[in-house]
């Protein structure tokens, strides 16, 4: 500008020839200016201008439209000025939450290691096919800028270590809750699973039901329009699953509340659900696949036991082993675990070995076979009369090696994540509360 200002001035001392190529200047220099220094100041402007204010920081409209491009990118919706409308108060309800979570990290002195967000990046290149190193290349070349894709990972890895922390020690799962799953999963066998995702968007005092209700509506639109089921959850459900794309897994439709239940009986595979209001917000359901619980075959059930066995001298005598079944009444009784039942045998006489590792159910003669295979883990037989003596068991360890049953680990772990997320909910529900929020859009 000041190389235009000062040709002009110098005009009375020029040539016709000479002012010619000032204003031919003037010309190109305007034209740079127009088309490279105003759109950068436009955008310096743009990036400056505040979408809400948390607490004492900052969320730039720059930072709302990147995340609204990456969202459009991966869900793979409308690339339209209406899509974008549509979904960003969302967006930047979601941007407000991940501050809110980032400054009680800081607060409660929690940090992520490269060394935890490059295996996060990692996890991410694994579930799109690329090799190590490829994904910054990958979402550049489909638009998205790598820093957003880089504070949402940092959020989340931030408020995950968060609640285990503050969470981790209230969460219990009793032996007792895992052995009830695991036996209503036997008796399913022969029935029809539905393989089921889920959105959630909850409910709370500082968001209207009906503004949820409407957003979720018009994610019913773009899910049935195409839009990606895994994206979405991952972008905007609250539930514990949202991360791994709001996968519930494998259930028959009683496995879920009466409200859920009665309209994913109807449901077939790839169909969406309309919302569902339940106690815990609005929940949008999908199909993805069916299958028959198949019967377990026995020889890839493998199982550990820990066993008591008293030998008797006379066999045939009634009261001696009226008196042998007593004891080893007692002794299993007394057995707190498969490791004391092993120290107890051995106190009591017992003449054979106090533990069986890892073998299959079929090699278990048949009077114990008939006795163990219903066991639940730390569950004990009664005595068992033998010709030769007599006979009492403890399960340590049973792997149910059936594809369409879950272990008892994996169904611990989802009573655990399922609990978890229920108080990570409430946490940032109160963080929320407590904070200064004001949105400017």
């Amino acid at each position: 500008m000041l190389v235009i200002l000062f040709a002009l001035s110098m005009l009375h001392l020029m040539s016709r020839y000479q002012i010619s190529m000032v204003f031919a200047l003037v010309v190109c220099v305007s034209t740079f200016f127009m088309r490279t220094v105003a759109p950068l100041a436009n955008k310096l402007q743009y990036m400056q201008r505040i979408a809400a204010v948390v607490n004492d920081e900052i969320i730039s409209f720059w930072d709302l439209r990147n995340r609204i491009d990456m969202v459009i990118i991966t869900s793979q919706l409308p690339r339209s000025y209406e899509t974008a409308q549509r979904i960003a108060p969302r967006i930047l309800r979601n941007l407000i939450d991940e501050q809110i979570q980032i400054q009680e990290a800081k607060k409660m002195n929690i940090n992520i290691q490269d060394i935890e967000m490059d295996r996060a990046l990692r996890d991410i290149e694994k579930s799109n096919g690329l090799r190590a190193g490829e994904l910054k290349n990958f979402i550049l070349q489909l638009g998205i800028n790598p820093n957003t894709l880089e504070r949402q990972l940092r959020s989340n890895l931030l408020w995950a270590k968060l609640v285990k922390r503050q969470f981790a020690n209230q969460v219990e799962v009793s032996t007792d809750e895992v052995n009830e799953i695991c036996s209503r999963l036997a008796a399913q066998i022969g029935h029809k699973q539905k393989l089921v995702s889920e959105i959630l968007l909850t409910v709370d005092d500082q968001v209207k039901e009906s503004e949820v209700l409407q957003f979720a509506n018009q994610l019913v639109k773009l899910l049935r329009a195409g839009a990606s089921f895994k994206s979405l959850a991952q972008q905007f459900s609250q539930g514990s699953n949202a991360s791994i794309g709001g996968d519930i897994g494998w259930l028959l439709p009683e496995d879920l509340t009466q409200e859920l239940s009665n309209v994913i009986k109807t449901l077939s595979v790839g169909e969406i659900t309309e919302p569902i209001r339940t106690v815990f917000g609005y929940h949008i359901l999908q199909v993805k696949d069916t299958r028959v619980i198949a019967k377990q075959d026995p020889g890839l059930i493998h199982i550990s036991l820990s066993q008591i066995f008293l030998s008797m001298i006379h066999p045939n005598d009634l009261q001696e082993r009226k008196m042998y079944i007593s004891k080893v009444q007692d002794t299993i009784d007394k057995a707190k675990s498969c490791e004391h039942l092993a120290v107890l045998a051995k106190e009591a006489g017992s003449s054979i070995a106090p533990k069986l590792e890892k073998l299959s159910i079929t090699e278990l003669p048949s009077y114990l076979r008939a006795k163990v295979e219903n066991l639940q883990v730390g569950e004990k037989t009664t005595p068992i009369n033998l010709p030769n003596g007599v006979l009492a068991v403890m399960l340590c360890q049973r792997n149910d090696q059936n594809p369409t049953l879950q272990d008892s680990t994996q169904i611990r772990r989802n009573l655990e994540n399922q609990r978890l997320g229920v108080l990570a909910q409430r946490y940032l529900r109160e963080l929320r509360q407590a904070t200064f929020i004001e949105t400017r859009v």
